[in-house]
């Protein structure tokens, strides 16, 4: 067993084959398979199943049936199988999840990838960015966070609503445990909605919303709500390697800079 965890939804264009190249991979797979083929993609699998539904409902019943060993891992990714990624850029996206003590994440996405919240396009010079909103595409959970947030996963079949949620169940005094990650990059590689949205046209993202809404009627879960429109409390930038010239000049330029401050401070006073 690894310490990560990867389930996914997958139909017969699904990309998680790439998901286990360019390294070796720090994660199991978990396979939910809705298409027509017997136990297709199942060798590729740690653990596998298939199933008819959309994405949230059988997640849950998933995780709900298998939570003895689900429970084991220390972090757990629920992409969809659209997301373009290798091993390398998991396996990365796992340590920072966990190097930075995070609850709730998701890796931003590439800028060629289809979006619907720009924000969570990847920004430059950026490791993570401390924020109030993952989305339902891609998150990451740790383990403490998936036992809090697991009933929530079959509330909303088309899982519309879940993403406003979420921030709101989860001990955040600090804003420190939810995040955007820059240095871990995804593609998204097909327009929003998906295959599943199609095999699935009862699916009512409106209406999910709103029932959703209903179960929690303490929180305001609209995403026009001013409070969960996405914000960054703080964000962690990557360093830089300046060449010899612009090292001198930044060296001189922070010399000159300290020593006018200092000049009007008052000095420590001597006993």
């Amino acid at each position: 067993m690894k310490k990560y965890l990867v389930i996914a939804r997958v139909g017969d264009n699904s990309l998680h084959s790439h998901w286990l190249k360019n390294a070796t991979a720090n994660f199991d797979l978990f396979l939910s398979y809705f298409g027509d083929k017997p136990k297709h993609f199942q060798e590729e699998a740690n653990y596998y199943e298939q199933v008819k539904g959309g994405k949230w409902p059988v997640v849950h019943k998933l995780i709900e049936a298998n939570w003895d060993v689900i429970s084991q891992y220390d972090a757990v990714w629920i992409p969809d199988d659209d997301i373009l990624a290798d091993a390398k850029t998991i396996n990365n996206m796992f340590s920072l999840f966990e190097g930075f003590n995070l609850a709730l994440a998701q890796p931003a996405l590439t800028m060629n990838s289809y979006f619907s919240h720009s924000s969570l396009l990847r920004q430059p010079n950026s490791i993570l960015r401390y924020s109030n909103f993952v989305e339902v595409m891609v998150p990451i959970f740790s383990s403490d966070a998936l036992t809090h947030l697991k009933h929530s996963l079959g509330q909303s079949p088309s899982g519309w609503g879940l993403d406003a949620l979420w921030p709101h169940l989860i001990e955040n005094p600090e804003r420190n445990k939810i995040a955007v990650i820059d240095a871990a990059t995804v593609v998204h590689t097909r327009p929003v909605g998906g295959e599943l949205y199609k095999l699935n046209p009862e699916l009512s993202p409106e209406k999910d919303a709103l029932k959703l809404q209903q179960l929690y009627p303490q929180f305001n879960i609209s995403r026009r709500h001013g409070p969960n429109k996405f914000k960054v409390f703080s964000q962690i930038t990557e360093s830089r390697v300046h060449s010899p010239l612009l090292a001198s000049l930044k060296g001189k330029w922070q010399r000159v800079i300290a020593k006018q401050k200092a000049k009007s401070q008052p000095k420590y006073p001597k006993n």
